[in-house]
C-alpha cells in the first residue's frame, strides 16, 4: 500500500494550501530595475531585442522576443583561457522571474 507523505503543519482532512505557480512569460521591463540598479550597460537593437552587459562585462543578457530563429532569453557567462565559458537559453513562454533569478545567482556568486 503507498501512501503520501505527510505535510509539515497539516493534519489528516486539512485543506492544502493553494500554491501559484509561475506561468507565462510576465512582463520583462520587471528586469530593468535589476539591470539599473547593478550598474550593467544595455543597447535596444533595431529589431527591437536587448542586449545588456555586467560591469564587468563577463555576463551578457540578450532578451529577442520578435525572432522566432533564437532562443527569447539567453545568458552567457564568458570563458576564459583556462575556462569554458557557459550559456542558457529560455523560450518565449519562460517567466521572467526564472531569468532574474538566474541572473540573481550569477551576480551573487561571481568565483562560481
Amino acid at each position: 500500500m503507498l501512501s503520501a507523505p505527510p505535510v509539515p503543519g497539516l493534519r489528516p482532512g486539512d485543506a492544502i494550501p493553494h500554491r501559484a505557480w509561475l506561468l507565462g512569460e510576465g512582463n520583462p521591463n520587471d528586469l530593468n530595475a535589476f539591470l539599473y540598479e547593478h550598474g550593467w550597460s544595455w543597447v535596444i537593437d533595431a529589431d527591437g531585442g536587448l542586449h545588456a552587459a555586467s560591469p564587468c562585462t563577463r555576463v551578457y543578457l540578450g532578451y529577442q522576443p520578435d525572432n522566432p530563429n533564437v532562443d527569447t532569453w539567453i545568458i552567457a557567462l564568458s570563458g576564459t583561457a583556462r575556462q569554458d565559458g557557459w550559456r542558457a537559453g529560455f523560450n518565449r513562454h519562460t517567466p521572467v522571474e526564472i531569468v532574474l533569478a538566474a541572473l540573481h545567482a550569477l551576480v551573487e556568486h561571481p568565483g562560481r
